[in-house]
Protein backbone atom coordinates (compact mmCIF):
# COMPACT_ATOMS: atom_id res chain seq x y z
CA UNK A 1 0.00 0.00 0.00
CA UNK A 2 1.26 3.20 -0.98
CA UNK A 3 0.22 6.74 -1.73
CA UNK A 4 -3.15 5.73 -2.77
CA UNK A 5 -3.60 4.19 0.95
CA UNK A 6 -2.91 8.21 2.96
CA UNK A 7 -5.46 9.87 0.34
CA UNK A 8 -8.10 7.16 0.64
CA UNK A 9 -8.25 7.52 4.36
CA UNK A 10 -8.28 11.12 4.43
CA UNK A 11 -11.64 10.65 2.19
CA UNK A 12 -13.17 8.19 4.64
CA UNK A 13 -12.22 10.55 7.80
CA UNK A 14 -13.71 13.42 5.86
CA UNK A 15 -16.79 11.59 5.02
CA UNK A 16 -17.50 10.12 8.73
CA UNK A 17 -16.89 13.81 10.35
CA UNK A 18 -19.66 15.02 7.51
CA UNK A 19 -22.12 12.76 8.35
CA UNK A 20 -21.72 12.63 12.39
CA UNK A 21 -20.70 16.20 12.99
CA UNK A 22 -23.95 17.36 13.33
CA UNK A 23 -25.45 14.75 16.10
CA UNK A 24 -25.53 15.32 19.51
CA UNK A 25 -23.32 12.83 21.59
CA UNK A 26 -23.79 9.97 24.25
CA UNK A 27 -22.39 6.95 24.64
CA UNK A 28 -20.18 8.56 27.32
CA UNK A 29 -22.80 10.82 28.72
CA UNK A 30 -21.45 12.65 31.55
CA UNK A 31 -18.67 14.32 28.87
CA UNK A 32 -18.06 15.00 25.21
CA UNK A 33 -14.86 13.35 25.15
CA UNK A 34 -12.92 10.52 26.63
CA UNK A 35 -9.37 9.48 27.26
CA UNK A 36 -8.20 6.15 26.35
CA UNK A 37 -5.75 3.74 27.89
CA UNK A 38 -5.00 0.14 26.24
CA UNK A 39 -2.38 -2.40 27.49
CA UNK A 40 -1.90 -5.60 25.09
CA UNK A 41 0.80 -7.89 24.01
CA UNK A 42 2.13 -8.20 20.25
CA UNK A 43 3.33 -11.49 18.96
CA UNK A 44 5.98 -9.89 16.81
CA UNK A 45 8.21 -13.31 16.14
CA UNK A 46 7.99 -17.09 17.22
CA UNK A 47 10.07 -16.64 20.13
CA UNK A 48 8.91 -12.72 21.03
CA UNK A 49 6.51 -10.04 22.47
CA UNK A 50 6.09 -6.96 23.28
CA UNK A 51 3.91 -4.92 25.66
CA UNK A 52 2.49 -2.21 24.06
CA UNK A 53 0.48 0.78 25.68
CA UNK A 54 -2.20 3.19 23.35
CA UNK A 55 -3.29 6.49 24.66
CA UNK A 56 -5.67 8.11 22.93
CA UNK A 57 -8.02 11.68 23.13
CA UNK A 58 -11.61 11.06 21.76
CA UNK A 59 -14.46 13.38 20.66
CA UNK A 60 -17.84 12.14 20.76
CA UNK A 61 -19.57 13.42 17.79
CA UNK A 62 -22.75 11.30 18.22
CA UNK A 63 -24.56 9.06 20.02
CA UNK A 64 -23.05 6.09 18.84
CA UNK A 65 -19.68 7.53 16.83
CA UNK A 66 -16.31 8.60 18.22
CA UNK A 67 -13.46 10.05 16.77
CA UNK A 68 -9.92 9.88 18.47
CA UNK A 69 -5.97 10.92 17.77
CA UNK A 70 -3.72 8.65 19.93
CA UNK A 71 -0.32 6.64 19.79
CA UNK A 72 0.91 3.28 20.72
CA UNK A 73 3.93 2.77 22.70
CA UNK A 74 6.69 -0.02 23.35
CA UNK A 75 6.59 -0.87 27.45
CA UNK A 76 7.76 -4.26 27.65
CA UNK A 77 10.22 -6.25 25.85
CA UNK A 78 13.45 -5.76 23.62
CA UNK A 79 12.06 -2.91 21.49
CA UNK A 80 11.64 0.40 23.73
CA UNK A 81 11.53 3.40 20.70
CA UNK A 82 8.90 1.72 19.00
CA UNK A 83 6.20 4.33 18.76
CA UNK A 84 2.93 4.56 16.25
CA UNK A 85 0.92 7.63 15.43
CA UNK A 86 -2.56 8.08 13.87
CA UNK A 87 -6.58 8.26 14.38
CA UNK A 88 -9.05 5.57 15.76
CA UNK A 89 -12.64 5.53 14.76
CA UNK A 90 -15.01 3.95 17.26
CA UNK A 91 -18.82 2.45 17.04
CA UNK A 92 -20.49 2.22 20.32
CA UNK A 93 -23.89 -0.08 21.14
CA UNK A 94 -25.06 -0.14 24.12
CA UNK A 95 -26.75 -3.63 25.29
CA UNK A 96 -27.91 -2.27 28.63
CA UNK A 97 -27.43 1.03 30.76
CA UNK A 98 -24.17 0.36 31.94
CA UNK A 99 -22.64 -2.81 29.39
CA UNK A 100 -21.89 -1.58 25.62
CA UNK A 101 -20.56 -3.39 22.58
CA UNK A 102 -17.65 -1.26 21.17
CA UNK A 103 -15.64 -1.76 17.78
CA UNK A 104 -13.56 0.25 15.48
CA UNK A 105 -10.08 0.77 13.69
CA UNK A 106 -7.27 2.44 14.21
CA UNK A 107 -4.72 4.13 11.10
CA UNK A 108 -1.93 5.19 11.76
CA UNK A 109 2.32 5.18 11.15
CA UNK A 110 5.10 4.40 12.94
CA UNK A 111 7.87 1.88 13.95
CA UNK A 112 11.44 2.27 15.75
CA UNK A 113 13.94 -0.64 17.26
CA UNK A 114 13.48 -3.49 14.72
CA UNK A 115 13.42 -0.91 11.68
CA UNK A 116 12.11 -1.89 8.25
CA UNK A 117 11.78 -5.82 9.66
CA UNK A 118 9.17 -4.95 11.81
CA UNK A 119 7.28 -2.30 10.71
CA UNK A 120 8.06 -2.09 6.81
CA UNK A 121 6.99 0.81 5.38
CA UNK A 122 5.24 2.10 8.68
CA UNK A 123 1.41 1.64 7.97
CA UNK A 124 -0.50 0.36 10.69
CA UNK A 125 -3.59 -1.04 10.71
CA UNK A 126 -5.52 -2.63 14.44
CA UNK A 127 -9.34 -3.02 14.23
CA UNK A 128 -10.78 -4.05 17.55
CA UNK A 129 -13.80 -5.21 19.36
CA UNK A 130 -14.74 -5.46 22.83
CA UNK A 131 -17.25 -5.16 25.83
CA UNK A 132 -17.68 -1.97 28.13
CA UNK A 133 -18.48 -1.67 31.45
CA UNK A 134 -19.28 1.62 32.84
CA UNK A 135 -18.66 1.71 36.26
CA UNK A 136 -19.64 5.46 37.11
CA UNK A 137 -17.24 7.29 38.77
CA UNK A 138 -13.97 5.31 38.17
CA UNK A 139 -14.91 5.30 34.69
CA UNK A 140 -15.12 2.71 31.88
CA UNK A 141 -13.49 -0.73 32.00
CA UNK A 142 -13.15 -3.21 28.62
CA UNK A 143 -11.93 -5.63 27.26
CA UNK A 144 -11.57 -7.13 23.83
CA UNK A 145 -9.96 -8.88 21.40
CA UNK A 146 -7.56 -6.90 18.83
CA UNK A 147 -5.92 -7.26 15.30
CA UNK A 148 -2.23 -5.38 14.59
CA UNK A 149 -0.86 -5.55 11.21
CA UNK A 150 1.83 -3.36 8.95
CA UNK A 151 0.63 -4.24 5.91
CA UNK A 152 3.00 -2.41 3.61
CA UNK A 153 6.30 -4.79 3.90
CA UNK A 154 6.15 -5.53 8.22
CA UNK A 155 6.81 -8.52 9.57
CA UNK A 156 4.24 -7.76 12.57
CA UNK A 157 1.07 -9.46 12.18
CA UNK A 158 -0.69 -10.46 15.59
CA UNK A 159 -4.01 -11.00 17.26
CA UNK A 160 -4.57 -10.59 21.10
CA UNK A 161 -6.76 -9.50 23.45
CA UNK A 162 -6.41 -6.33 25.32
CA UNK A 163 -7.90 -4.31 28.47
CA UNK A 164 -9.15 -1.06 28.60
CA UNK A 165 -9.76 2.19 30.95
CA UNK A 166 -11.53 4.89 29.61
CA UNK A 167 -11.86 8.47 31.77
CA UNK A 168 -14.31 11.04 30.73
CA UNK A 169 -12.86 14.23 29.39
CA UNK A 170 -14.56 17.49 29.51
CA UNK A 171 -14.16 20.81 27.38
CA UNK A 172 -16.63 22.79 26.06
CA UNK A 173 -16.78 22.69 22.12
CA UNK A 174 -19.42 23.48 19.10
CA UNK A 175 -19.09 22.42 15.52
CA UNK A 176 -17.92 25.40 13.65
CA UNK A 177 -16.29 28.56 14.37
CA UNK A 178 -17.59 31.80 16.44
CA UNK A 179 -16.98 34.93 14.88
CA UNK A 180 -19.25 37.68 16.02
CA UNK A 181 -21.15 36.09 19.20
CA UNK A 182 -18.40 34.46 21.48
CA UNK A 183 -20.46 35.56 24.82
CA UNK A 184 -23.33 33.30 22.99
CA UNK A 185 -20.87 30.02 23.39
CA UNK A 186 -19.86 30.79 27.02
CA UNK A 187 -23.51 31.15 28.67
CA UNK A 188 -24.05 27.38 26.90
CA UNK A 189 -20.80 26.31 28.65
CA UNK A 190 -20.94 23.39 30.51
CA UNK A 191 -20.27 23.89 34.46
CA UNK A 192 -18.04 20.44 34.37
CA UNK A 193 -15.68 22.21 32.12
CA UNK A 194 -11.83 22.31 33.50
CA UNK A 195 -9.35 24.06 33.03
CA UNK A 196 -6.71 23.29 30.35
CA UNK A 197 -3.03 24.79 29.78
CA UNK A 198 -0.66 23.76 26.51
CA UNK A 199 2.75 24.83 27.09
CA UNK A 200 6.18 24.77 24.54
CA UNK A 201 8.83 22.41 26.10
CA UNK A 202 12.60 22.63 25.79
CA UNK A 203 14.25 19.69 27.92
CA UNK A 204 18.01 19.47 27.93
CA UNK A 205 18.58 15.43 29.01
CA UNK A 206 22.44 15.07 31.50
CA UNK A 207 22.70 11.49 31.19
CA UNK A 208 23.99 10.17 35.00
CA UNK A 209 27.12 7.96 34.99
CA UNK A 210 26.92 4.53 34.08
CA UNK A 211 24.22 4.98 30.95
CA UNK A 212 25.11 3.92 28.01
CA UNK A 213 23.59 3.52 24.44
CA UNK A 214 22.55 0.33 22.63
CA UNK A 215 26.18 -0.85 21.00
CA UNK A 216 27.40 -0.01 24.85
CA UNK A 217 28.63 3.79 24.68
CA UNK A 218 29.00 5.92 26.80
CA UNK A 219 25.19 7.61 26.54
CA UNK A 220 25.97 11.46 25.81
CA UNK A 221 23.48 14.68 26.34
CA UNK A 222 20.79 15.78 23.87
CA UNK A 223 18.07 18.10 23.86
CA UNK A 224 14.01 17.47 23.69
CA UNK A 225 11.60 19.50 22.14
CA UNK A 226 7.98 19.11 22.08
CA UNK A 227 4.68 19.93 24.18
CA UNK A 228 3.02 19.19 27.89
CA UNK A 229 -0.75 19.64 28.00
CA UNK A 230 -2.67 19.48 31.76
CA UNK A 231 -6.18 18.94 32.45
CA UNK A 232 -6.69 20.47 36.21
CA UNK A 233 -8.95 18.33 37.89
CA UNK A 234 -9.62 21.44 40.56
CA UNK A 235 -7.80 24.53 41.20
CA UNK A 236 -4.77 22.65 42.30
CA UNK A 237 -4.10 19.05 40.81
CA UNK A 238 -3.84 18.80 37.13
CA UNK A 239 -3.23 15.62 35.09
CA UNK A 240 -1.15 15.87 32.52
CA UNK A 241 0.20 14.43 28.94
CA UNK A 242 4.03 15.03 27.80
CA UNK A 243 5.21 14.29 24.33
CA UNK A 244 8.88 15.34 23.19
CA UNK A 245 11.56 13.62 20.54
CA UNK A 246 14.98 14.68 20.07
CA UNK A 247 16.49 17.78 18.61
CA UNK A 248 19.48 18.27 19.63
CA UNK A 249 23.01 15.73 20.41
CA UNK A 250 23.70 12.60 19.06
CA UNK A 251 20.45 10.97 19.97
CA UNK A 252 18.26 12.13 17.08
CA UNK A 253 15.65 9.45 16.53
CA UNK A 254 14.61 9.48 20.73
CA UNK A 255 11.24 10.10 21.46
CA UNK A 256 8.78 9.84 24.44
CA UNK A 257 5.24 10.35 25.44
CA UNK A 258 4.51 10.79 28.83
CA UNK A 259 1.12 10.23 31.18
CA UNK A 260 0.85 11.50 34.75
CA UNK A 261 -0.66 13.68 37.18
CA UNK A 262 0.47 16.25 39.84
CA UNK A 263 -0.02 19.99 41.79
CA UNK A 264 0.36 23.58 41.36
CA UNK A 265 0.47 25.63 44.46
CA UNK A 266 0.17 29.34 44.17
CA UNK A 267 3.46 30.82 46.33
CA UNK A 268 3.10 35.11 45.72
CA UNK A 269 1.25 36.98 43.42
CA UNK A 270 1.54 35.57 39.85
CA UNK A 271 4.39 32.97 41.07
CA UNK A 272 3.55 29.16 41.34
CA UNK A 273 5.45 25.99 42.20
CA UNK A 274 4.39 22.40 40.78
CA UNK A 275 5.17 18.61 41.25
CA UNK A 276 4.33 15.51 39.47
CA UNK A 277 5.19 12.39 38.15
CA UNK A 278 4.69 10.31 35.18
CA UNK A 279 5.30 6.83 33.50
CA UNK A 280 5.19 6.42 29.64
CA UNK A 281 7.38 4.75 26.99
CA UNK A 282 10.10 6.51 25.07
CA UNK A 283 13.41 5.30 23.01
CA UNK A 284 15.37 5.21 19.24
CA UNK A 285 17.94 7.34 18.58
CA UNK A 286 20.61 4.10 20.48
CA UNK A 287 19.35 4.96 23.80
CA UNK A 288 18.84 2.44 25.88
CA UNK A 289 15.56 2.02 27.23
CA UNK A 290 14.83 -1.67 27.42
CA UNK A 291 11.51 -2.78 26.98
CA UNK A 292 10.35 1.27 26.74
CA UNK A 293 9.26 2.03 29.97
CA UNK A 294 10.09 5.58 31.52
CA UNK A 295 9.43 6.48 34.96
CA UNK A 296 9.80 10.32 35.55
CA UNK A 297 9.44 12.88 38.44
CA UNK A 298 9.52 16.55 38.09
CA UNK A 299 9.33 19.76 40.47
CA UNK A 300 9.78 23.34 39.55
CA UNK A 301 8.38 27.28 39.81
CA UNK A 302 6.29 29.23 37.09
CA UNK A 303 5.38 32.49 36.97
CA UNK A 304 1.64 33.96 35.38
CA UNK A 305 3.10 36.95 32.55
CA UNK A 306 -0.67 37.70 32.10
CA UNK A 307 -3.56 36.13 32.63
CA UNK A 308 -3.73 33.15 31.09
CA UNK A 309 0.40 32.93 29.91
CA UNK A 310 2.92 31.73 31.67
CA UNK A 311 6.77 30.70 32.05
CA UNK A 312 7.97 27.96 33.76
CA UNK A 313 11.50 25.98 34.79
CA UNK A 314 11.76 22.67 36.09
CA UNK A 315 14.25 19.89 37.17
CA UNK A 316 13.63 16.45 36.41
CA UNK A 317 14.67 12.58 36.95
CA UNK A 318 14.13 10.31 34.77
CA UNK A 319 14.57 6.47 34.10
CA UNK A 320 14.00 3.38 32.25
CA UNK A 321 13.54 0.57 34.61
CA UNK A 322 14.84 -2.04 32.11
CA UNK A 323 17.74 -0.60 30.34
CA UNK A 324 20.43 1.64 31.40
CA UNK A 325 19.08 5.03 30.45
CA UNK A 326 18.89 7.21 33.55
CA UNK A 327 19.22 11.03 33.21
CA UNK A 328 18.68 14.50 34.81
CA UNK A 329 16.92 17.46 33.01
CA UNK A 330 15.94 20.74 32.97
CA UNK A 331 13.62 22.17 31.19
CA UNK A 332 12.20 25.57 30.08
CA UNK A 333 8.42 25.70 29.12
CA UNK A 334 6.04 28.84 27.45
CA UNK A 335 2.23 28.20 27.49
CA UNK A 336 -1.41 29.42 28.12
CA UNK A 337 -3.52 28.51 30.50
CA UNK A 338 -7.45 28.63 30.05
CA UNK A 339 -11.13 27.43 31.15
CA UNK A 340 -12.22 26.15 33.81
CA UNK A 341 -13.20 28.17 37.03
CA UNK A 342 -10.74 31.03 37.54
CA UNK A 343 -8.53 30.15 40.32
CA UNK A 344 -6.75 32.45 42.89
CA UNK A 345 -8.13 35.34 41.52
CA UNK A 346 -7.46 37.40 44.80
CA UNK A 347 -3.63 36.54 43.89
CA UNK A 348 -4.01 36.85 39.85
CA UNK A 349 -2.81 33.51 39.68
CA UNK A 350 -4.51 31.74 36.76
CA UNK A 351 -7.60 34.48 36.36
CA UNK A 352 -9.23 32.87 32.97
CA UNK A 353 -11.07 34.63 29.71
CA UNK A 354 -14.61 33.35 28.93
CA UNK A 355 -13.83 33.77 25.39
CA UNK A 356 -14.26 30.65 23.27
CA UNK A 357 -11.67 29.68 20.90
CA UNK A 358 -12.20 29.06 17.03
CA UNK A 359 -9.49 25.33 17.08
CA UNK A 360 -8.69 23.74 13.94
CA UNK A 361 -7.29 19.80 13.91
CA UNK A 362 -6.58 18.59 10.49
CA UNK A 363 -5.72 14.62 9.84
CA UNK A 364 -2.70 15.45 7.40
CA UNK A 365 -1.12 13.30 4.35
CA UNK A 366 1.91 14.77 3.68
CA UNK A 367 4.53 13.48 0.86
CA UNK A 368 8.37 14.29 0.49
CA UNK A 369 10.23 14.50 -2.55
CA UNK A 370 13.86 13.94 -2.87
CA UNK A 371 15.61 17.82 -2.53
CA UNK A 372 19.06 16.30 -1.85
CA UNK A 373 21.36 13.32 -3.12
CA UNK A 374 22.07 13.01 0.12
CA UNK A 375 18.58 13.36 2.03
CA UNK A 376 18.24 10.02 2.97
CA UNK A 377 21.15 6.79 3.69
CA UNK A 378 18.89 4.18 1.87
CA UNK A 379 16.19 4.24 -0.90
CA UNK A 380 17.12 8.12 -2.04
CA UNK A 381 15.34 7.78 -5.31
CA UNK A 382 11.69 7.08 -3.35
CA UNK A 383 9.39 9.56 -2.03
CA UNK A 384 8.50 9.14 1.98
CA UNK A 385 4.77 9.24 2.73
CA UNK A 386 3.45 10.49 6.29
CA UNK A 387 -0.13 10.84 7.59
CA UNK A 388 -0.48 12.29 10.97
CA UNK A 389 -2.04 15.32 12.66
CA UNK A 390 -2.24 18.87 13.20
CA UNK A 391 -3.81 20.95 15.48
CA UNK A 392 -4.73 24.96 15.03
CA UNK A 393 -5.74 27.02 17.80
CA UNK A 394 -6.67 30.62 16.63
CA UNK A 395 -5.43 34.07 18.31
CA UNK A 396 -7.44 35.48 15.79
CA UNK A 397 -9.77 35.34 13.06
CA UNK A 398 -6.64 34.68 10.76
CA UNK A 399 -3.21 33.82 13.06
CA UNK A 400 -3.57 30.48 14.73
CA UNK A 401 -0.44 28.42 16.80
CA UNK A 402 0.11 25.39 15.75
CA UNK A 403 1.15 21.61 16.11
CA UNK A 404 1.73 18.82 13.98
CA UNK A 405 3.00 14.98 14.46
CA UNK A 406 3.27 12.77 11.69
CA UNK A 407 5.10 9.60 10.85
CA UNK A 408 6.01 7.62 7.44
CA UNK A 409 3.41 4.97 5.64
CA UNK A 410 5.53 4.64 2.78
CA UNK A 411 8.75 4.71 0.86
CA UNK A 412 10.64 2.33 2.76
CA UNK A 413 11.10 5.19 6.18
CA UNK A 414 9.31 3.04 8.41
CA UNK A 415 10.18 4.48 12.15
CA UNK A 416 10.67 8.17 10.68
CA UNK A 417 8.46 10.23 12.89
CA UNK A 418 8.30 14.06 13.25
CA UNK A 419 6.85 16.81 15.58
CA UNK A 420 6.44 20.00 14.84
CA UNK A 421 5.28 23.56 16.84
CA UNK A 422 5.09 26.97 14.65
CA UNK A 423 2.36 29.91 13.38
CA UNK A 424 0.33 30.07 10.26
CA UNK A 425 -2.30 32.37 8.87
CA UNK A 426 -5.50 31.56 7.46
CA UNK A 427 -7.00 34.64 5.05
CA UNK A 428 -10.38 34.25 3.23
CA UNK A 429 -9.75 35.07 -0.53
CA UNK A 430 -13.48 34.46 -2.12
CA UNK A 431 -16.65 32.80 -0.87
CA UNK A 432 -15.64 29.64 0.72
CA UNK A 433 -12.41 29.85 -0.33
CA UNK A 434 -8.62 30.53 1.79
CA UNK A 435 -5.26 30.90 1.57
CA UNK A 436 -2.88 29.35 4.12
CA UNK A 437 0.38 29.77 5.42
CA UNK A 438 2.64 28.91 8.10
CA UNK A 439 6.02 27.69 9.25
CA UNK A 440 7.17 25.29 11.72
CA UNK A 441 10.32 23.65 13.55
CA UNK A 442 11.16 21.15 15.76
CA UNK A 443 12.05 17.63 15.77
CA UNK A 444 12.46 14.85 13.41
CA UNK A 445 14.33 11.36 13.09
CA UNK A 446 14.35 7.85 12.06
CA UNK A 447 13.44 5.50 8.95
CA UNK A 448 17.12 6.64 7.51
CA UNK A 449 16.24 10.02 7.01
CA UNK A 450 19.43 12.55 6.97
CA UNK A 451 18.35 14.64 9.68
CA UNK A 452 21.72 15.52 11.61
CA UNK A 453 20.79 16.21 15.17
CA UNK A 454 17.31 16.17 14.91
CA UNK A 455 16.15 19.92 14.83
CA UNK A 456 14.58 20.75 11.18
CA UNK A 457 12.45 23.54 10.10
CA UNK A 458 9.16 23.25 7.68
CA UNK A 459 7.42 26.02 5.67
CA UNK A 460 4.22 25.49 4.06
CA UNK A 461 1.35 27.53 1.64
CA UNK A 462 -1.61 26.42 -0.10
CA UNK A 463 -5.09 26.68 -0.86
CA UNK A 464 -8.40 25.45 0.78
CA UNK A 465 -11.78 25.28 0.58
CA UNK A 466 -14.86 24.90 3.19
CA UNK A 467 -16.60 22.67 2.45
CA UNK A 468 -19.27 22.54 5.73
CA UNK A 469 -19.33 24.52 8.26
CA UNK A 470 -17.07 22.00 11.09
CA UNK A 471 -15.12 20.51 7.70
CA UNK A 472 -12.27 22.01 5.49
CA UNK A 473 -10.03 20.40 2.86
CA UNK A 474 -6.76 22.03 2.32
CA UNK A 475 -3.73 21.27 -0.14
CA UNK A 476 -0.41 23.03 0.79
CA UNK A 477 3.19 22.71 -1.18
CA UNK A 478 6.18 23.29 1.10
CA UNK A 479 9.66 22.53 2.17
CA UNK A 480 11.15 20.63 5.33
CA UNK A 481 15.19 21.00 5.61
CA UNK A 482 17.28 19.94 8.78
CA UNK A 483 19.21 22.75 10.57
CA UNK A 484 22.17 20.57 10.60
CA UNK A 485 21.67 17.61 8.72
CA UNK A 486 21.79 16.49 5.03
CA UNK A 487 18.20 16.39 4.54
CA UNK A 488 16.73 18.19 2.41
CA UNK A 489 12.49 17.90 1.11
CA UNK A 490 9.90 19.35 -1.02
CA UNK A 491 6.50 18.82 0.76
CA UNK A 492 3.30 18.41 -0.92
CA UNK A 493 0.48 17.79 1.33
CA UNK A 494 -3.46 16.93 1.59
CA UNK A 495 -5.15 17.78 4.82
CA UNK A 496 -8.62 17.74 6.21
CA UNK A 497 -9.55 19.89 8.61
CA UNK A 498 -12.26 19.68 11.45
CA UNK A 499 -13.42 23.40 12.42
CA UNK A 500 -14.81 23.37 16.54
CA UNK A 501 -14.77 26.19 19.09
CA UNK A 502 -13.30 25.50 22.53
CA UNK A 503 -11.71 27.16 25.76
CA UNK A 504 -8.31 25.83 25.11
CA UNK A 505 -6.73 28.82 24.18
CA UNK A 506 -8.86 32.27 25.85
Amino acid sequence: MTRPVGFSVLLFLAVFLLVVSSVKPACSASSNGYLNAIYEEWEISEDETMGVVGLSLYHNFSDFFSLGVGSWMAVKGERGGFITLGVDGNLCLPITERIAFESGVFIGAGGGRGGYTLSGGGLMLRPHAQLTYDTGSLGRLSAGISYVRFPNGGSIESTQPYITLSLPFYASMENGWTDDHPDAMAQKRDSSSRSNSLAAVVRDLHAVSGAETLNGAAQRDFTLLGIEWRSYLNDRWYAKLETEGAAGGNSRGYMQILLGGGAQIPVAGNLFVNADASVGGGGGGNVDTGGGLLLDASAGIGYYLTSGLFTGLSGAYVTAPDGSFEATSLALKLGYRSGGSPANDEKGIGRHSEKPSNMRLRLVNQIYFKASDLWRTHQADMNVENIGIQVDGFLDRNWYLTGQGLAAYGGDAGAYMTGLLGLGVRKNIVDKAFVNAEGLFGAAGGGGLATGGGLVWQGNVGLGYDLHPSLSALATVGRIDAFDGDFKADVFGLSLAYNFNSFLLH
